[in-house]
């Protein structure tokens, strides 16, 4: 008989834990990843899709199910330890009344330290780290549970809700699974310390956010750093000048900047170049955009896109010209700058001698290690970049200027961008044999 209820002991702790890490997993799983495994044909994503969806009912199911198990468990479990133990407790110089007394204690405490354990720790834990593999394991169950006691688990959330409007508590029910961008971005910064997104996807999300809110004003060239060819210029002439600058797409004046009539591209005066080098410029001019250099640049790339131009000329209050923008400018908020044939790429690595380094925080620590001869950089926290590797054992509040060593190797953070990642690193190798890893 005690074998029996140890066994119903046992079963109750395990479907106890089932119910925890169901608990846990639905409330961490997030909607957008079951709705991707169903895309996938995941089996039993879209039972779990709808599950989170239903919350109040699923979690009620769960607690229902806890509660259930947990009564089961102590009715029966602290007598069965206890007549387990009694005759153990006997064999101490103690009175019968001390010795029930021990037994019943101590079963007590046995029966509640595996019950926590094995049946709520130990699920909590998997279903946090694992939500998805949890969900869709315990969704076919959990419905057939939740269809079983659906009457009374609609009683009981009827009666919670009420009871919370009273108070003026929002029920999980009621409430949108929504992120705010701080968030999102968060949750980006996050995947890319981890190695989930690389370094490009993440600065094309944090640029995206910014996008809206950024004005041309921001992004344009000034007014003195803008090329112009007079209208009276010959063809051959602006050829030349344009190609001295480098430049593809020149604003065409009227004496000042501030009397600017459009603009011409390079390849069109080459092409015309062929057939009359003498012709004057202003017989190829395409009409310019004017914005002002408040306007949104989201609402000045529209523009350009629907007016098929390539170049819009900004304007002050008062008309007068402050400078340009290119479509290209406006890309580079979003993909970064746009490297030319001619611009120089910035290594990774860059030797300063005396085995000194500038070393950039997007690097990846296999690399970075490999290429310098270093001890290897391993992170627990699963970060693949060295700047992630820092921030994560060392804290968000890095600030440019903190040093450290590891293994004989001084780290310095000299520079930092508006993110809070590391971007620069100086590295003094110190060991007195550098080649050994």
């Amino acid at each position: 008989m005690i074998a029996f209820k140890l066994v119903i002991i046992a079963l109750m702790i395990w479907v106890t834990a089932i119910f925890v890490a169901a608990e846990f997993a639905l409330v961490k799983v997030r909607s957008s990843k079951l709705e991707y495994l169903e895309n996938q044909g995941v089996k039993q994503a879209a039972l779990a899709k709808h599950m989170t969806h239903h919350l109040d009912d699923y979690l009620s199911a769960c607690q229902l199910g806890i509660t259930l198990t947990t009564l089961i468990i102590g009715g029966i479990g602290e007598t069965t330890m206890s007549t387990i133990l009694r005759p153990l407790i006997n064999y101490l110089p103690i009175s019968s009344a001390l010795s029930l007394t021990l037994s019943i204690i101590f079963a007590y405490v046995i029966i509640t330290f595996v019950e926590v354990v094995v049946g709520e720790l130990l699920p909590k834990s998997y279903s946090i780290v694992e939500p998805e593999k949890v969900v869709l394991a315990i969704a076919k169950p959990l419905q057939l549970f939740y269809r079983a006691t659906a009457p009374f688990i609609k009683l009981l959330n009827l009666s919670a809700n009420a009871i919370g409007r009273l108070f003026g508590i929002h029920m999980v029910g009621e409430a949108e699974e929504t992120l705010s961008e701080e968030e999102l971005l968060q949750v980006a910064k996050d995947s890319f310390q981890k190695g989930e997104i690389n370094k490009e996807e993440y600065q094309y999300l944090s640029r995206i956010f910014d996008f809206d809110e950024r004005q041309v004003k921001e992004i344009m060239a000034n007014r003195l750093e803008m090329h112009v060819v007079e209208k009276g210029m010959t063809v051959s002439e602006a050829i030349q000048q344009m190609v001295e600058t480098g430049y593809s797409r020149f604003p065409v004046i009227d004496g000042s900047k501030d009397h600017i009539i459009g603009y011409v591209t390079l390849s069109q005066l080459v092409r015309e170049a062929y057939v009359e080098p003498k012709a004057l410029v202003e017989n190829f001019i395409e009409k310019p955009i004017f914005i002002m250099e408040t306007s949104p640049i989201k609402v000045v790339l529209k523009m350009i896109q629907v007016q098929h131009k390539h170049i819009a000329i900004v304007v002050d209050e008062y008309g007068g010209t402050v400078g340009l923008v290119t479509i290209e400018d406006i890309v580079e908020e979003i993909v970064g700058d746009i490297q030319d044939e001619v611009d120089a790429e910035t290594p990774l690595i860059k030797s300063l001698g005396s085995q000194h380094y500038l070393v950039n925080g997007w690097i990846e620590l296999g690399d970075y290690t490999h290429l310098l001869k270093l001890p290897e950089l391993e992170d627990p926290n699963g970060n693949v970049t060295l700047s992630g590797y820092f921030t994560s054992n060392y804290g968000h509040d890095i600030k440019e200027g903190f040093s450290t060593a590891i293994d004989g190797v001084i780290y310095t953070v000299l520079e930092m961008n508006n993110e809070s990642i590391i971007e620069t690193f100086k590295v003094v190798d110190t060991r007195q044999n550098p080649t050994v890893r």
